[in-house]
């Protein structure tokens, strides 16, 4: 009775048993959903891998091979002409803050015609502005002031560097024009050589119009642009009394190098022939570097240290070439000023140096002296 009793309770599932095979469903749940969540991680970290491979294609191949292809992107970033050709009122003087200045228009060859201020000496500011009739024309054929012709530098136009005209007009009669495609001045291909051969076109419009000497002023690109403008004169026998370079470059491969985030894409393999040949082969050289020693003038360069657009080693770069390449006697001499970094002036305000015109009179001597000896 008691074997037939066990073998009864033998034959019942033991409640192990029937635990393990109640709880077997749900283990095999769990092996679906980790399958599931293992296949989702995968789908994911694929998805990233090919969205950064996209986006390494499209930042470090599609945009230098587009810059490779394009001058006209290589143009507009290294004009910036959108930034200069806003609405402006070119003849509404007092609206700027600044007075005694008229505007008008030279049109040069090819039918180009640049937007020009003619600002004048402070000396006749005042009868200027009480004389509607006042003659510009023949107060820069008989005034003793000298001229200074001023090149500016990317994403301006003449308004811009207006608080640089109230140190110039202690000294000169200024001549500030916008290059082609900017301001209020004629359409036209914009290369360096075509901004080059309107300011030698309008150098020698000026010289019709006073016998006084004529100084160059160039900001960073148009530093490049006036020492060019110097040596493509010089092979005409023309020489200007002087030349001012502030905050210049030593040529624009240099300054490419030095551009914000362009480490991002220096280092790679094809960065030299997407990037900086292709605007050589376009003719963007700006290389001051070059066109200096070719200026038969002296030399003043002015930079801040705490520039942080163009660095002030390109001046003292510059510095050493014209002492290494240029000979004094013959070419003029090169001086450069260097303003601490605790001045603050930066890359555009440098006009606000007290010791500025001091440095402006003192170069005036020195070309005159060089004019008399070259004389």
């Amino acid at each position: 009775m008691v074997n037939k009793r066990r073998s009864v309770v033998d034959s019942i599932p033991s409640s192990k048993c029937y635990n393990d095979y109640d709880y077997e469903p749900y283990s095999s749940q769990e092996d679906l959903s980790c399958c599931q969540r293992h296949r989702c991680y995968f789908i994911t970290v694929t998805f990233i891998l090919l969205l950064l491979v996209l986006i390494f294609i499209i930042v470090f191949v599609v945009l230098p091979v587009t810059f490779m292809l394009s001058a006209d992107v290589q143009r507009s970033l290294i004009f910036l002409t959108s930034q200069s050709n806003e609405e402006y009122d070119f003849t509404n003087f007092k609206k700027y803050g600044i007075e005694g200045v008229r505007n008008l228009y030279v049109t040069l060859n090819h039918n180009i015609s640049v937007g020009i201020w003619h600002v004048l000496p402070l000396e006749y500011t005042y009868p200027a502005v009480e004389d509607d009739d006042f003659d510009y024309a023949e107060i820069l054929r008989e005034s003793r002031y000298p001229v200074l012709l001023y090149f500016r530098d990317s994403g301006e136009n003449r308004i811009t560097s207006k608080n640089k005209y109230l140190v110039f007009r202690r000294f000169f009669h200024v001549f500030t024009f916008d290059y082609r495609c900017f301001g209020d001045s004629s359409q036209g291909l914009l290369t360096e050589d075509g901004i080059v051969n309107d300011a030698v076109q309008l150098y020698k419009w000026l010289r019709l119009q006073t016998p006084r000497p004529i100084y160059f002023w160039g900001h960073t690109l148009g530093a490049a642009l006036a020492s060019k403008t110097a040596r493509q004169l010089r092979k005409e026998l023309i020489v200007p009394t002087g030349l001012f370079l502030e905050s210049p470059f030593t040529n624009l491969e240099d300054a490419v190098l030095n551009f914000p985030f362009v480490w991002v894409f220096s280092w790679l393999p094809w960065f030299k022939g997407t990037v900086t040949n292709p605007l050589k082969q376009n003719g963007f050289w700006f290389q001051t570097d070059e066109y200096m020693l070719s200026v038969d003038c002296p030399i003043m360069m002015i930079h801040a240290k705490d520039d942080s657009y163009v660095p002030f080693t390109f001046s003292t770069k510059l510095l050493e070439i014209s002492n290494e390449m240029r000979i004094d006697r013959d070419q003029g001499n090169a001086t450069l000023y260097l303003f601490s970094k605790y001045l603050r002036y930066g890359h555009n305000d440098l006009y606000q140096a007290s010791e500025l015109p001091d440095y402006i009179r003192k170069h005036i001597s020195i070309c005159n002296y060089y004019e008399l000896g070259r004389g």
